[in-house]
């Protein structure tokens, strides 16, 4: 029993010196705030770069304009956008405000809509859509062009070929914008026989074709089966030709 309680003893006594045994961790502790010092120093260097580089770009001509493209005019010049954007060559890419240089852009009476955009390194894009005549009104000697929104947008002294909207007081009520909607919507064939649109009512549109032959076409709903019925009625012999309901039109 005492050879067994010694060693027991001695067992124990091992295994807690064993336990006991005083461990080096000098070199993980000793790196982990070395490692830590160096992921700091290198975020600091690569925010520095970073801010460096952004304010060489906004003060200096390295990122500077040199360049102004214009698309999607038809009827306008490309250098009249570019001198009312008033963006002026050589300024720094990120000091240029394209929000009112659009904006300067818009207010032609012509430009229906505008986008202005930074095109890194050293450009800058402006996409345009002009605005289409769809028909026009006389008013102070002068034929002036509307588009499908009723927008009195330029003005010209020879005829233009389009339809006449009857109502020369005003092109911006729901009852013309219907009329401009479905002139806007006929195929061009049959667009370039009207001579004549105006509307009593969203849902009175009217129309004169050539040879002074009277249309009811109703509201501006089913565009395309309307302008398929009248294209048949056309080639019967009449004065006026319904096709409001265009699966039962009329004519006489």
């Amino acid at each position: 029993m005492t050879a067994s309680l010694t060693d027991d003893r001695d067992l124990d006594g091992e295994d807690a010196r064993d336990d006991r045994r005083p461990v080096d961790r000098r070199d993980r502790r000793g790196r982990r705030p070395v490692g830590g010092v160096k992921r700091l120093i290198w975020t600091i260097v690569v925010i520095l770069v970073v801010i460096g580089a952004a304010l060489a770009s906004y003060l200096t001509p390295i990122m500077s304009v040199r360049s102004i493209d214009v698309s999607g005019t038809q009827v306008l010049d490309p250098a009249q956008i570019v001198a009312t954007s008033q963006i002026r060559m050589g300024t720094p890419l990120l000091q240029v405000d394209t929000t009112p240089a659009a904006q300067r852009i818009a207010a032609i009476p012509r430009v229906k809509s505008v986008r202005v955009q930074r095109s890194y390194p050293s450009g800058i894009d402006v996409s345009v859509v002009e605005r289409v005549a769809v028909a026009f009104v006389a008013r102070g000697g002068q034929w002036h062009l509307v588009d499908v929104d009723g927008v009195d947008f330029a003005q010209q002294k020879a005829l233009p070929r389009l339809p006449r909207l009857t109502d020369d007081r005003s092109t911006d009520t729901a009852a013309d914008r219907a009329a401009l909607s479905v002139v806007a919507g006929l195929p061009s064939d049959l667009r370039a026989r009207v001579t004549e649109v105006g509307a009593d009512g969203i849902a009175g549109v009217h129309l004169t074709v050539a040879g002074g032959k009277k249309v009811i076409w109703g509201d501006d709903e089913d565009g395309a089966a309307k302008a398929r019925t009248l294209g048949y009625l056309l080639t019967q012999d009449g004065t006026e030709y319904n096709v409001s309901a265009p699966l039962f039109p009329t004519f006489r």
